[in-house]
């Protein structure tokens, strides 16, 4: 056996899907809403005996190792080796590729840097510095060993020496993790200097990057600078506490987003758990993929400037792309926050009066609620130019709500806010409608399910094979003994059959799938993972739909047996001249017409 096959049956696909998404038992299969594209009904299906997925919207199908690979966006090797160290298997065959080195090695760099960072912080005289400041700030000591801070020196190269002279990594890779800058003059130095330091993981739970705030208030720098984008680094797709806070993100199935590593840190220790931190205002599609995965409603608390309030509003279109919930913590609308306890930030507010930051968790609100009250603020509900402003604001954010429902309910909320008839406001929002024409308006429908046309008789075959597999035990080989002689035209399903007769010892599916290529496994996995054929299934007695479907099955076998005999029938008839061969040939056919016509009308 290969090490990879090893390494694969070691590792149960269900526990592994799991971990990552959550998945719902549903007969013999697994099933949950694909995490590789938008929907509402659950079309993802997950089979332990054959250790397969497949997804019957997009086409998404495969292994451990494909999902792995697909889900976390990382190589063969990186799949393999997750799942290698998963169940304890040291790789010993597969040869990584010089890109698979490299990459291992900037990670390992990376790693280094955090710990150096941590250990200065934590356990150096010279970090005391930042030790003050986090106390300054309310941050703890769990918080610092979970989230890993750290401290850089004031020194030009401290990180540079211990990486290139102790560690002995090559300037050329250290520079490619963006720790250290290349200057004028070629030499190289630190760029994180006298700063606290915030590692920045992905979503496996590797640091990729760092974030450092600046400590001395006296230095002419920007307060946060960040890793520039790498190989590994992608502002676009970070989530700060992600790795960290996944498992609450998960049970919860919704996610706070605020603006700020503290923001996060000081939620986080107000039992708020479910909270992640992005750089700036800007929700990206990538950071909304990633947590609708894990989170059906997304729950913003951004600075409410108008930088924060545009993002807000930019979020509405890429939420619902993913048929996701968008709410809004309002700081500035909080009617349980008396006038002292007015906040400019969710760290202000979670680690000076933490239960009220759980009120105003409890209290999101929606967002079109948030962005109606937000424009009332701005412009005047009362004079004829702050209506018009208003509803110029709202009219492409209201007109673009699905459900009718809803929107009339905040259409009626704003008419009455403005005071004017709600047939009037209808009517502008209408006309905006019309005037855009639709123009990139993106269609919120499920995707169309995409699969290959199946003909009749392939699709009864397909879902004879579904049955058969849902028999207990030895029954399965007994009624594949009534399949021996069948002719399918399915791929596969013949060389299925031929397996599963000449299968040894008590039959599970498991142990039946670890004998099958995957090529096999594939055609047995289209059959069994198809929901249509489960929801049919389980309405009927498995018996009577087995005996039912044979006789379907049967019948149509014989029919294109039919059909193809009149093909050749047809051939003989069309030539002028027959041979005395030709003429035996034409009555033998015309022969076993007949009989296979009365083979159909004995199958009851």
């Amino acid at each position: 056996m290969s090490q990879i096959r090893e390494i694969k049956d070691a590792n149960n696909i269900v526990e592994v899907i799991g971990e990552r998404i959550k998945l719902e038992a549903s007969a013999i299969n697994f099933r949950a809403c694909c995490p590789f594209h938008n929907e509402k009904t659950p079309s993802f299906f997950v089979n332990p005996g054959l250790q397969r997925y497949r997804c019957f919207g997009c086409g998404a199908n495969g292994d451990v190792l494909d999902f792995l690979q697909n889900f976390d966006g990382v190589t063969f090797y990186e799949a393999l080796k997750t799942l290698a160290d998963r169940c304890g298997i040291a790789l010993k065959e597969f040869a990584k590729t010089k890109d698979d080195e490299e990459h291992e090695k900037l990670l390992e760099i990376l790693s280094l840097a955090k710990e150096y960072y941590h250990f200065l912080l934590t356990k150096h005289e010279i970090g005391q510095a930042g030790r003050d400041y986090l106390k300054s700030r309310g941050c703890n000591g769990e918080s610092i060993k979970i989230f890993q801070l750290g401290y850089a020196t004031s020194s030009w190269d401290s990180l540079l020496k211990y990486l290139h002279q102790k560690k002995k990594y090559s300037l050329d890779l250290i520079e490619k993790t963006g720790l250290i800058v290349r200057g004028k003059n070629g030499n190289y130095y630190d760029r994180f200097r006298e700063r606290l330091m915030f590692p920045l993981k992905n979503h496996r739970g590797q640091v990729v990057g760092f974030s450092g705030r600046l400590l001395n208030q006296l230095a002419k720098e920007v307060k946060y600078i960040n890793s520039p984008e790498t190989a590994l680094y992608h502002k676009s797709k970070m989530l700060y506490g992600y790795s960290e806070l996944f498992r609450e993100i998960k049970k919860k199935e919704q996610v706070i987003i605020v603006e700020g590593e503290f923001d996060m840190i000081s939620s986080a220790q107000a039992h708020v758990n479910n909270v992640v931190a992005i750089k700036g205002s800007a929700l990206t599609t990538d950071q909304v993929n990633l947590l609708s995965r894990v989170a059906k409603t997304i729950i913003l608390s951004l600075d409410a400037d108008d930088a924060g309030v545009k993002a807000t509003e930019r979020a509405i279109g890429i939420v619902k792309e993913k048929g996701l919930d968008l709410k809004v913590i309002n700081l500035k609308h909080l009617n349980f926050l008396a006038d002292e306890d007015k906040v400019k930030d969710p760290d202000e507010l979670a680690r000076e009066k933490p239960k009220l930051w759980r009120e105003a968790v409890d209290s999101a609100v929606s967002v079109y609620e948030f962005l109606i009250s937000h424009a009332l603020d701005i412009y005047d509900p009362k004079t004829p130019d702050g209506k018009r402003q208003i509803i110029n604001r709202l009219a492409p954010i209201l007109e673009n709500i699905d459900h009718a429902v809803e929107k009339e309910f905040y259409l009626q909320k704003l008419s009455s806010a403005l005071n004017v008839r709600e047939s009037l406001l209808k009517e502008d929002i209408e006309k905006f409608g019309q005037n855009k024409n639709a123009v990139n308006k993106k269609n919120d429908e499920e995707i169309v399910k995409q699969s290959i046309a199946k003909s009749y008789q392939e699709r009864n075959e397909e879902y004879l094979l579904f049955l058969l597999f849902n028999f207990v035990g030895e029954n399965v080989k007994q009624k594949a003994a009534v399949l021996a002689n069948f002719k399918f035209i399915s791929n596969g399903f013949n060389q299925l059959i031929e397996k599963l007769l000449d299968f040894k010892g008590s039959f599970t599916l498991q142990k039946f799938a670890f004998t099958l290529a995957e090529d096999l496994k594939k055609s047995l996995m289209d059959a069994l993972l198809n929901p249509d054929y489960e929801k049919t299934a389980k309405e009927n007695d498995l018996e009577k739909e087995w005996q039912t479907v044979m006789v379907k099955v049967r019948k149509e076998a014989l029919r294109h047996e039919i059909s193809v005999i009149n093909e050749e029938i047809s051939r003989l008839d069309s030539s002028l001249h027959r041979t005395e061969d030709e003429e035996k040939k034409l009555d033998q056919l015309l022969a076993l017409i007949i009989q296979k016509q009365s083979e159909i009308k004995k199958i009851v």
